[in-house]
């Protein structure tokens, strides 16, 4: 008969004592995470102009869902109706996550709070994932950026990718530590996962791993190993990024009516100290403030013993410091992905991070005395002001206020970064789906992405629909394809021929598109190969 070996037995013994050890560590990770979030919870949802446009995404995002379309490629509801294509553009795992909940809970005010926690939770696991520190989890749930990008920000993309990231690193580390397959799977599904949710934070992320990986590398093997597990996640979120790549110059980005507010050039931190630019005014004091919270992370450079565990996370923090001054600025202008990141104090994102690590092996070092007093009080400071200001000050929509947003927002105009480049913010109103100069027409199905209608006989002329032009749209006949092209606004025009004529309208999906979902579904099946334990058991004579 087949038995579990001496060796395999002492495993299990060893997993298990370890997990009982993780026990105290990982409840004092969920309870601080949780608690973040607990003046949402009694206060409502905090509230910022990008929270509106997160919802006039999901919910239609959902609806989509619901009616059968796992990904939809056209957000048909807004700018009036005329539409848009930011489905395509925007990484969606923070929508399937809110859909989800909104179909558990069973509205969105819950399902918001519900999503607020898992992310929050997430961020600190994904800590102590990495560092195995419960108080590189304490700061980095407390980091005042952290908190900002939630609560005064209300960057939700953004602080869900900063949930993701930290595991990306802690699997970089296991695949540079041990090599074993399922911790190259683990670091293509979380680095699939970050493209996946918030494409700046994976453009700076990216470029924190690859030097943090530079420096922490010792084999080519690993090294080797480190860009399977990169490629593999590029395979499993090409679904998104994909399109994104190929059709972004279909899009206006900020070149309508262009907001220079989200240049990079002027949101550098300590770039100013004018609050006239608010943005980077009150980043300065973010950073200032996550520096206070960060203070035992001084006491490692007083004996250079304490930092030779350090390196890589050492050489993470300083690059993250520099890529968010006026010093990177060439490599700013070197880099058009990292120039549309807009901001360079995103990179507080990895300041957090790797500040939180080297505050918490500070900590042991703190011995009584003034430095200990200076420490604590700098740490109090800071912690003091973002409950004071970063929460306290953040302004909240309470469950009848947050529904109202959500019935309002529905058909509401996008940003600019979302118009096709044929369109205009300002097209003109139609108070039907078609005109046709004249000519009789019946809608009889009226789909986001699939439209039917009925022209009657008249003179030849072009069909105005209520839909923004996208080379992806598709019209056919009787007869075969219509031609379209953009009116002067942006509005879909197809021609007619003279006769009745039964139009079909439907967004058509590239064969590019199914080649990257053919990508992503092997990416996730060799993932989950090598994520397998395929182990052989050996049987005692």
């Amino acid at each position: 008969m087949r038995s579990i070996t001496e060796n395999q037995q002492s495993g299990i013994g060893t997993w298990k004592s370890t997990l009982g050890n993780w026990h105290p560590s990982i409840a004092f990770v969920v309870v601080v995470s949780f608690l973040a979030i607990v003046p949402a919870i009694v206060w409502g949802i905090p509230s910022n102009l990008d929270l509106t446009n997160h919802f006039r995404f999901a919910l239609p995002f959902y609806d989509a869902i619901v009616a059968g379309d796992p990904y939809p490629g056209w957000l048909a509801e807004s700018n009036g109706g005329y539409g848009d294509p930011s489905f395509r553009f925007y990484p969606p795992a923070l929508y399937y996550l809110l859909a989800l909940a909104r179909f558990v809970i069973g509205n969105w005010y819950g399902a918001t709070l519900v999503v607020f926690v898992l992310i929050s939770i997430a961020g600190g696991l994904g800590m102590y994932f990495w560092s195995k520190s419960s108080w590189s989890a304490f700061f980095y749930t407390l980091a005042p950026y952290h908190l900002n990008q939630l609560y005064q920000a209300t960057l939700l993309a953004e602080w869900a990718g900063s949930a993701v990231l930290p595991f990306v690193f802690g699997f970089v580390d296991r695949v540079c530590e041990r090599g074993r397959r399922r911790d190259v799977a683990g670091l293509a599904a979380t680095y699939g996962l970050l493209l996946f949710t918030h494409l700046p934070l994976a453009v700076i992320g990216s470029m924190a791993l690859v030097v943090y990986s530079l420096v922490k590398v010792r084999e080519l093997r690993k090294l080797a190993k480190l860009a399977i597990g990169g490629a593999l996640g590029l395979s499993v979120s090409a679904i998104y990024w994909v399109t994104m790549v190929s059709e972004v110059g279909w899009i206006g980005v900020n070149n309508l009516q262009r907001d220079s507010s989200v240049d990079y050039r002027v949101n550098f931190l300590l770039s100013t100290f004018s609050p006239e630019n608010l943005n980077v005014w009150w980043m300065n004091i973010m950073a200032l403030m996550t520096l206070m919270l960060f203070a035992p992370a001084l006491l490692l450079f007083k004996k250079r013993v304490a930092l030779r565990g350090h390196p890589p996370v050492i050489a993470l923090t300083l690059f993250a410091l520099f890529m968010a001054l006026p010093l990177s600025r060439p490599v700013w202008m070197l880099l058009k992905p990292l120039q549309e990141t807009q901001f360079p104090w995103r990179w507080l994102v990895l300041i957090s991070m790797g500040g939180s690590i080297l505050a918490a092996a500070g900590l042991t070092m703190i011995t009584p005395g003034a430095k200990r007093m200076l420490v604590l009080g700098a740490m109090a400071i800071a912690i003091a002001f973002t409950l004071s200001h970063v929460i306290r000050e953040a302004q909240y929509f309470p469950p009848q206020k947050f529904e109202t947003m959500v019935t309002n927002v529905r058909g509401s105009s996008c940003v600019n970064y979302w118009f096709p480049i044929w369109a205009r913010t300002d097209a003109r109103k139609m108070l039907t789906e078609v005109e046709a100069n004249g000519r009789t027409v019946t809608v009889s199905s009226w789909r986001p992405e699939h439209r039917k209608f009925s022209v009657a006989a008249g003179p030849a002329t072009e069909a105005r629909v209520r839909t923004f032009y996208y080379p992806h749209w598709t019209a056919m006949s009787e007869a075969g394809t219509l031609p379209t092209r953009p009116d002067k606004d942006g509005a879909l025009l197809i021609s007619l021929p003279q006769n009745a004529t039964t139009v079909d309208l439907d967004f058509r999906e590239p064969r590019k598109t199914k080649i990257s979902t053919m990508s992503s579904l092997s990416g996730l099946i060799i993932i989950g190969m090598l994520a397998f334990p395929f182990k052989r058991r050996r049987s005692n004579d």
